[in-house]
């Protein structure tokens, strides 16, 4: 599937439509007296849809730019658009990053050192960059069907924490280190580069302020100030694709 303007728009919209009826919800069950249903705002026009363009001093261009042109035989880059799971706690991006490198370094003999990965975040899976108090605060997991083992939607970004000590010792197919650590600390340490697009931010900033009746701006900021370490903003996911094809990198299938 391709994220289209069209139907990244239709994400965002949809998240609006279930943070607001997750928010009847709940104001529902707490009300001592049924009310009606609040009626989920109605989409912007148009002309209100747009991007705010970020010149080279609104982001960290020079990260950007040294992490693209990193000097490495294979260079592997994801493009990530819906937060999917693998298993509950699972997120399925950090599996297939952690595949493609345990393939590269010990299957096909090209060792360690000589792949570069990277993942860009744009669409839903922004989420994945936001911290737990974001996770708290903002009803992702209702939203996006992030749910845990027994179906309740999450309440913290479960998928970031490394799930052993992250030793590089032992056979990477045993277990218990940080070749079968599915989290997206296990692969920040194998070297990971993690780009999140500006455009999403704002769009499901947005869109989720608009469904919870609160100030887009100031959510956009507060989601800014709250990105997990390891997470960079670049101004748009499709150019920072476009920038990694042209310095090299091989794009992976779409997540």
């Amino acid at each position: 599937m391709e994220m289209t303007r069209g139907s990244f728009l239709r994400h965002a919209l949809a998240a609006a439509g279930a943070v607001a009826l997750t928010s009847s919800r709940a104001s529902a069950a707490d009300a001592p007296t049924a009310k009606p249903a609040a009626t989920p705002p109605p989409p912007p026009p148009p002309s209100a849809v747009h991007f705010p363009v970020l010149k080279p001093t609104d982001y960290d261009s020079k990260k950007m730019w040294a992490d693209l042109n990193i000097k490495k035989p294979h260079k592997l880059v994801y493009q990530s658009v819906e937060p999917k799971l693998i298993i509950p706690g699972l997120a399925s991006l950090y599996i297939h990053m952690q595949n493609s490198l345990n393939a590269g370094e010990f299957s096909f003999g090209w060792g360690k050192g000589n792949i570069a990965i990277a993942a860009v975040l744009y669409g839903p899976s922004i989420i994945l960059s936001l911290n737990d108090a974001m996770w708290a605060k903002y009803p992702f997991g209702a939203s996006f069907a992030m749910k845990d083992a027994k179906g309740n939607p999450e309440t913290a970004n479960v998928y970031y924490k490394a799930q052993t000590s992250m030793s590089f010792d032992g056979d990477p197919g045993a277990g218990g280190n940080v070749y079968q650590d599915w989290s997206a600390e296990a692969c920040l340490k194998r070297g990971a580069v993690f780009m999140v697009c500006h455009n999403a931010l704002t769009a499901f900033a947005g869109m989720m302020a608009m469904g919870m009746g609160v100030d887009p701006k100031a959510t956009l900021a507060e989601w800014k100030a709250n990105m997990l370490p390891g997470f960079m903003i670049v101004p748009a996911g499709v150019g920072a694709l476009q920038a990694a094809m042209d310095s090299g990198w091989k794009m992976m299938p779409l997540i």
